[in-house]
């Protein structure tokens, strides 16, 4: 519901929109990028989390037990049968000394990968500039044919009038009028075609601006005029080198390929041993605790007789008072505290590290071949725009000359046919001659525009249309 009553607010305050305005809606809303940027952050976090492996970690534990029955005081160690309230709380922390780079490298290794995401987000956000731009134009050349639709149907209304007039007056056959009338149905099929055209044109931009079909939506039709006819100014190597310097999806793939470079690090590093430092302090409490608080001394009682002699031995009775500890003191009691180090050396794990170092070997090369192929495409992307931008040159002037052409013949013929020397036959096929040129020429405009709006964008400039 946001993003409609955003898009019915903003359709409501412009009456056009720019390709401008249509490329920055489209980043803003596409669930594309959308979805790349999330995994961007994910690989932020991925990587903020691997820095944190360098600092020491902190835990702590706390626990409290009861116990009834017949037991042993895990304290006292002594069997008892009553209810027992014991606790045991610790603090401990540990941080890994060496680990044969492998933290380091993967800290290079996450932070890589963070800024490939980065650029993949960028990537989509290129793509569907590139769809916009190409939709927009596919709408400003609909319009233009309706235009120019329109203006034949005014041309061949008036003409068509004036003949039902001369042939109710018997000054021309009805077979004149016919062919007008056919010229009538042909311009109107013409206007529907170029109306269609622009339809789908629309739609298809509505869907990738996510804007809902029924929203009153139209776009500022660019100034195109007549387009100076030129080869383009750079060669095709430095198109390449232009466009392979700045191009998301190029740098995503030269950045996963250092990325890889540091995993295999970071998996080499765990064939080798690990030391870590480790800190413990605990203390205990237990409801059973006691403490010797003095020793009474009472009557004399016989425990046992001398052999030989008979004579009885006495010992005093010895009473020993207890009282329980406190809380407070028991805890400073029972007080402990541990420090140490840990080697772990890897001696046998079933191959599986020596094999992950394989994989990441495997990985690597992997990267570089997927970065070659990147390239690749894109040289081929950039020539084939190239070698496409050249045809639609020669396509654009051969279609001017032609348009020129067929539009001083229709007005030649239609000057002879006003002074009663032509035919409407004539006409006719001269008009149709025009139409169908003239609308090869704003189809080849537009392609000549687009092909060179393609190019500029390989040479950094901003997607605009001049």
């Amino acid at each position: 519901m946001g993003l409609l009553a955003y898009s019915s607010l903003v359709l409501g305050q412009t009456k056009s929109w720019t390709l401008e305005q249509c490329i920055q809606y489209a980043i803003d809303n596409n669930l594309d990028v959308k979805l790349s940027q999330l995994t961007a952050e994910q690989s932020k976090i991925t990587h903020d989390q691997s820095k944190l492996y360098m600092v020491p970690d902190l835990n702590s534990n706390l626990g409290q037990y009861y116990q009834s029955g017949r037991s042993i005081d895990r304290y006292t160690n002594t069997f008892v049968k009553k209810g027992i309230y014991s606790g045991n709380y610790g603090l401990s922390s540990g941080l890994t000394l060496f680990a044969g780079g492998s933290i380091r490298n993967n800290i290079e290794y996450t932070r890589y990968l963070w800024m490939a995401s980065e650029q993949d987000v960028k990537s989509v956000e290129q793509n569907i500039s590139l769809n916009v731009a190409n939709l927009f134009l596919q709408i400003a050349q609909a319009k233009e044919l309706i235009e120019s639709s329109k203006q034949n149907i005014a041309n061949t209304k008036a003409q068509l009038e004036r003949a039902e007039i001369q042939f109710a007056a018997g000054s021309i056959n009805e077979g004149q009028v016919l062919n007008l009338k056919a010229q009538m149905a042909n311009d109107e099929t013409n206007m529907v075609n170029a109306e269609n055209q622009e339809a789908n044109a629309l739609v298809s931009l509505k869907m990738l601006l996510r804007l809902p079909l029924e929203e009153n939506f139209t776009i500022a039709l660019p100034t195109l005029g007549s387009q100076s006819i030129q080869e383009y100014p750079e060669t095709l190597v430095n198109l390449y080198t232009s466009a392979a310097s700045r191009r998301p999806d190029i740098l995503a793939a030269d950045l996963r390929v250092q990325g890889s470079t540091y995993y295999k690090k970071y998996t080499k590093g765990s064939l080798y041993p690990t030391l870590s430092l480790g800190l413990n302090l605990n203390s205990v409490y237990s409801s059973n605790a006691s403490t010797l608080e003095s020793v009474t001394q009472g009557a004399l009682m016989p425990i046992g007789i001398v052999k030989n002699t008979n004579e009885i031995v006495e010992a005093p009775l010895l009473k020993y008072n207890y009282s329980s500890p406190s809380y407070t003191n028991q805890l400073k009691s029972n007080f402990g505290q541990s420090v140490g180090l840990n080697l772990s050396i890897p001696v046998f794990n079933r191959f599986s590290v020596r094999n992950n170092y394989k994989f990441a070997s495997l990985d690597l090369e992997r990267t570089i071949l997927t970065s070659e192929r990147t390239k690749q495409n894109l040289y081929n992307e950039v020539a084939g725009v190239f070698t496409a931008y050249n045809a639609a040159m020669k396509k654009y002037k051969a279609a001017a000359l032609s348009e020129d052409a067929q539009k001083k013949n229709l007005d030649f013929i239609q000057k002879r046919f006003d002074g009663g020397q032509g035919s409407a036959t004539d006409l006719q096929i001269a008009k149709a001659n025009y139409v169908a040129a003239n609308a090869n020429f704003v189809s080849a405009k537009y392609e000549y525009v687009f092909r060179k709006l393609i190019l500029d964008f390989y040479m950094g400039k901003k997607l605009e249309i001049n």
